[in-house]
Parts: structure tokens; sequence; C-alpha cells
């Protein structure tokens, strides 16, 4: 083979050596240093190793191209499916991929698999909606006008799969999170109703999401508060609170800490009724929480919630 094939290979470029190659260049001293025209064979070389790595570096839209073709053959497998699924859901965090993935028909398509019977491939479609939603009006515009939210909220409602479920939760905060048209069609779809029987489940992550969309809603649009203090989501926070002090060993720490902010911004806020027995619950939490630094955040919760909780005798002489 030639001198510059062996040196550099002939079936595909070799980076170190083509770098090697540059650096002796770059080494010889400027004074000795003759600017001479490239020969053609190193030329042809130099010129095909670009070519290549340009080739190599994949567009997004194409590659986007490849995976829906997949998910829209009903012949391909579910591993391809998963994996199609989940390089979506990685292009969709990026503002334009989501944006290109929606015009090349492809959010469509994902948005389908809300209704596939398979729930792995249920709970990938809700993350790459969750994905391409964020920060993206456009796009939100399509997820509010279109089945999208009322799909999701019946996963959120209906699903047995605790992954289904904790993915349509989290595509709907998404979603709704400080976007005002967004959030009026899911309180037309009622979807408030579904979320707060969602704070009730016995999986701890959907709690925890179903809390953190709430607690969302009500920071920045205060005027629905009223709707969850209406349904007695106060009520229910509170004898979470004393679940978590008789579970004190298997608690999960991010949802009590969520639990009492929510509390928090709700008591503070507005008339909420607390129950006669929200002293003592928020005592024996703040006690169960021990003395350690890592829990300095829902003891001072807790402080502050007790100072807007009647005691045992303020309610008996109210």
């Amino acid at each position: 083979s030639s001198g510059i094939n062996a040196e550099y290979g002939e079936d595909h470029p070799n980076w170190n050596a083509i770098l090697q190659w540059s650096l002796r260049f770059q080494e010889q001293p400027s004074e000795n240093r003759v600017l001479e025209p490239m020969d053609q064979e190193r030329r042809e070389f130099l010129t095909r190793a670009l070519a290549d790595y340009a080739a190599a570096i994949e567009d997004p839209v194409r590659s986007m191209r490849g995976y829906l073709e997949v998910i829209k053959n009903p012949d391909s497998p579910k591993d391809q499916c998963i994996e199609a699924l989940e390089e979506l859901a990685f292009h969709a965090e990026d503002i334009d991929q989501a944006n290109d993935l929606y015009l090349i028909g492809g959010l469509q398509v994902c948005c389908a698999y809300i209704k596939h019977p398979d729930p792995d491939l249920q709970s990938l479609a809700c993350e790459v909606i969750g994905n391409a939603v964020q920060n993206n009006e456009k796009i939100v515009q399509f997820a509010t006008e279109t089945f999208v939210l009322g799909d999701l909220l019946n996963l959120a409602d209906t699903s047995d799969h605790q992954n289904v479920k904790i993915k349509s939760i989290l595509a709907i905060s998404c979603l709704v999170r400080g976007n005002k048209s967004a959030l009026d069609r899911y309180n037309e779809l009622e979807g408030y109703n579904v979320i707060v029987r969602a704070v009730q489940s016995p999986i701890n992550k959907v709690q925890l999401k179903s809390i953190f969309l709430i607690s969302n809603v009500c920071v920045v649009f205060p005027d629905q508060c009223q709707i969850y203090i209406s349904m007695g989501l106060p009520q229910q926070l509170f004898a979470m609170c004393g679940k978590f002090v008789a579970e004190s060993e298997s608690r999960d720490i991010n949802l009590v800490q969520s639990t009492l902010r929510l509390l928090l911004t709700l008591v503070t806020n507005y008339k909420v009724q607390c129950p006669s027995d929200a002293a003592a619950t928020l005592t024996a939490l703040k006690e169960s929480l021990g003395d350690g630094e890592n829990t300095r955040d829902e003891k001072e919760l807790c402080a502050k919630l007790l100072k807007l909780c009647p005691t045992t005798s303020e309610t008996v002489d109210r």
C-alpha cells in the first residue's frame, strides 16, 4: 500500500495519526518551514477524512425520522421500539429538536403511543411528551388543543402500572406548569380530581409527583388554591403527616418535605380549618425527625406550621 495509507489506514481515518502528522508539521522551526502545495495523495486523504468525520455527526432530524420509522412499523420488535422512544425522548429535551420532531409529525406519532397496550411503551411516550412541552408554547398548544392532555389524565387515573402513572403525572406537570391556557384545559377536564386521587396513592413517587404539581400550580396561580382546599386536600395532607410519624423508619423524606411545604402554602395564604389534633401531629413529626442537620428543613417547616395551627386547648376554647 502507499505511504499515506500505510500510515493512516485504508478503511477509515486514524485520527491519532492525523494529529501526529499535524504536530510534526507544527514542530518544524518557522524559519525552516517551507510552505508548498499539498501533494494530491495527502489532499485526497484529508478530504476523505473530513468527509467521513462530517458524516459521523448525525443529523438530528434524519436520526429522529429513523426512530419514527421503527415505532410506526407494527412489526418492529419491542426492544427496538423502546430504544427508539428513549432516543426520541433524549432529542425532545432540546427545544429546537423538539420543534423539529413536531414539524415532521413525530410528536403526533409518539402521542398515539399513550394508548398503546404495552405499559413500557406508554411510559416512554409520556416521557417524550413531558420533555417536548417544557418551555415550548407551540407544543403546549398542540397538547392542550388535542386529545393529549385528556389521555394523560386518563392514564394517571386508571393505569395499574406504576411507571405509567409516574411518567403521565410528570408530563401533565410539565404541560400545565406556568401555562394558563393548559391549566384552564386541565381544570375543564377536572384534572384536579385525578391529581388529588393520586395523592392518596400507596406509591410514594406517585404522591410526590402529584404534590409537586399541585404546589407549583398553587404558587404560580394562587387563585387555584381554593379548588384544592374545597376538596379537603389540607386535611388529607395532615393525615399524611400522622402517617409519617407512624412510619418513621420507612418514610420518604422528600415526600415529607413536599407535603409540609404544600401545607404551609395553603395554611399561610388561606383560611384553612386545621384538624383538632394538627398541633399534636406536627409536634410528634418534628420530634421524630431527630436532631440531625439532614432534616433541618423539615423541622423548620413543622415549626412554621405549628405557629399557624391551634393547640387542642385553643380549639376547645373556640
